[in-house]
């Protein structure tokens, strides 16, 4: 693209940056706020394809509504004569990638505070529908501060819709895509999951999981291998982390978790419970065996939770409770009588014969930290229990002595057990205002997911929900909503930067043969104009056929295009009938304006909130029913 190319007399591209399989990315400047931006160009090998470009228009503006912290922000979505693009956030702070070149392995708490920062970001998408599917250190910037933005959802959803050109044969990156997408079936939230394992993997060793001279050869091995084990590479790996690592390449997308979101939670608790692991190991703690060697058990791991176990578990707990007056006094006597640790420097210590280096029992399950602690001459009690959506039923989630303190044989450690995540039933909310039930929601532990439609219900009214009520789910889970927003649609559509289609009510989206069909449209004028452009509203099929419309100047010619002031909005009603014998099926509401001189449709350049395809803007699918 040559220099000082400006697109739609808004975004002037500077420089290239950047380009991949789909797109060439530039600097750029928006010329109407002044800011600088992100704009990436799909190829012309991919905006030949009609149905494509209709998707990934669509699908781009349902990403523009990711509104986040941690990730890149999607601006717009725009044509300019052949030229398909997103404009985007434009941000100067290096990618992981630079940084892993740099100064990996990374100590464990800057990798698992970038890893819990991107699960926080891809997590936000996966309950509004939207898988990342292109993971990768590319994508991640970090900031000096630590702040990171996952960039890149824009192209990566539309990556399944695109037309396959010579050469390819999957899409994603090879190195970070999951197993299921290796063998080319569909990518759902876990597949973001292992993605982001991969990049855990490769913060702590410096080593990609899997290498091989081909792109199809590292997707078998996805598919087939299992990566050398985190701490065989790097020996100050916690053993929690790297089960938790190796949970999340389950090569199953079920043994994963499921959406980023409880990736993060696991991450997060983990950093909090067992921050001693962080940065010291302990010799009691047992070594595993590289994988091949590994016992059952561990393969266990890798298929998912076990139900019954947490059943059992559940079940064992009650049994424990008259343990629990015995245990806490316990846990007073040896809390009191422990040293406690401080702040300063370690001396060296040489430990008495009596003495014995206390076990690091954090994440362990109940009977393998028994004979542990047993094992090293010590005691073991339970000394309480808690809910924990982060451990499994029966795992040690907490221990009254810290993981290296030298105490006598004989001395009890007391452990905090987990029951497992607290469980809630999800309540019937459909049909009730957000604002009543989501203090609610919140307060049993739930936590939101909305999204705004266009309903003939009240706005704010519930339409939907997911999961459905009486769902039992754990706490810190996501409920999706679909709220009423009235019968407005925002659409914010730029045409030729001379006025803006702000918005649009509708009466009904579901009508009958010899009905008719009531909207208002709202335009903005950016700038006086001397011509009076008549305004355009068609009901037509997919394939463009009009079904009923009417052509005509706004408010039926009695305020004109050229009597506009600059700011001004205007309503503009309009009502069409639906034929007689219209035939029941599914049409889209078209809406746009011409000139008349010169026939000619006023171009968009910028869709905002709708999908436009040749100049149109499709406000809204409608239905056509039969008479009866």
């Amino acid at each position: 693209m040559a220099e000082e190319v400006i697109l739609n007399k808004r975004y002037r591209v500077v420089a290239e940056i950047g380009a991949g399989r789909m797109a060439v990315v530039f600097r750029g400047e928006d010329a109407w706020r002044g800011r600088p931006v992100a704009v990436k160009v799909l190829r012309q090998a991919y905006v030949e394809s009609e149905a494509f470009l209709a998707r990934f228009h669509s699908q781009a503006q349902s990403v523009a509504s990711l509104v986040h912290p941690n990730i890149v922000a999607t601006y717009s979505v725009g044509r300019d004569g052949d030229c398909h693009y997103l404009v985007m956030e434009f941000v100067e702070d290096p990618t992981l990638k630079e940084l892993i070149l740099e100064g990996a392995p990374f100590a464990i708490g800057q990798a698992l505070d970038i890893a819990i920062q991107i699960c926080t970001a891809v997590g936000h998408a996966h309950p509004v529908g939207i898988v990342h599917g292109d993971i990768k250190p590319q994508n991640v910037f970090v900031s000096a501060d630590g702040w990171v933005k996952v960039a890149d959802f824009g192209i990566a959803c539309a990556l399944s819709a695109a037309p396959i050109v010579e050469g390819e044969i999957m899409w994603g990156t090879p190195h970070y895509f999951s197993p299921e997408q290796a063998a080319g079936e569909d990518v759902s939230p876990a597949s973001d999951v292992y993605s982001i394992a991969v990049l855990i993997y490769e913060m702590l060793t410096g080593h990609l999981p899997f290498e091989a001279d081909t792109s199809i050869g590292v997707a078998l091995k996805h598919l087939r291998e299992k990566p050398v084990p985190l701490r065989q590479l790097n020996p100050d790996v916690p053993l929690q982390l790297e089960r938790i690592v190796r949970k999340v390449m389950a090569k199953e997308p079920a043994a994963r978790y499921r959406t980023a979101d409880q990736l993060g939670r696991v991450l997060d608790s983990y950093r909090r419970l067992g921050e001693e692991a962080l940065v010291v190991r302990h010799p009691a703690v047992v070594e595993p065996q590289p994988f091949p060697d590994e016992p059952e058990e561990y393969e266990e791991e890798e298929r998912g939770p076990d139900w019954l176990t947490v059943l059992l578990g559940a079940v064992t707990v009650v049994a424990i409770l008259g343990l629990i007056l015995l245990g806490a006094s316990v846990y007073r006597r040896y809390t009191v009588a422990a040293p406690q640790p401080t702040a300063t420097a370690v001396a060296v210590v040489t430990p008495a014969p009596d003495q014995v280096q206390v076990p690091n029992l954090v994440g362990l399950d109940q009977e393998e930290a028994r004979r542990l602690v047993e094992g090293a001459g010590l005691q073991f009690a339970v000394v309480g229990e808690k809910h924990d959506s982060s451990m499994p039923a029966l795992n040690i989630i907490a221990q009254t002595m810290p993981a290296g303190q030298m105490v006598r044989q004989g001395d009890t450690i007391g452990v905090v057990i987990s029951q497992g995540p607290n469980f809630v039933s999800v309540p019937a909310i459909e049909g009730l205002p957000i604002t009543a039930v989501e203090p609610g929601l919140k307060e049993m532990g739930l936590n939101i997911s909305r999204k705004d439609v266009w309903s003939r219900e009240t706005e704010g009214i519930i339409l939907s929900q997911e999961p459905p009520a009486g769902s039992i789910v754990s706490e810190g889970s996501v409920v999706a909503l679909i709220v009423s927003n009235g019968p407005r649609l925002m659409l914010d559509v730029n045409l030729d930067s001379k006025v803006l289609l702000m918005a649009c009510d509708l009466e009904n989206d579901s009508l009958k043969p010899g009905e008719t069909l009531r909207l208002t449209l709202y335009w903005r004028a950016l700038q006086p104009t001397q011509e009076n452009y008549t305004v355009f509203v068609h009901v037509a099929r997919a394939d463009g056929a009009i079904l009923t419309g009417r052509d005509v100047q706004p408010r039926d010619g009695t305020h004109p295009t050229s009597a506009w002031v600059t700011d001004e909005w205007v309503g503009d009603p309009h009502e069409l009938s639906i034929p007689s014998d219209a035939p029941p099926d599914i049409y889209w509401l078209k809406v746009g304006m011409y000139s008349e001189a010169t026939m000619q449709r006023l171009p968009i350049v910028d869709p905002g909130q709708a999908t436009v395809l040749q100049d149109s803007v499709l406000v809204k699918e409608l239905r056509v029913v039969p008479a009866q």
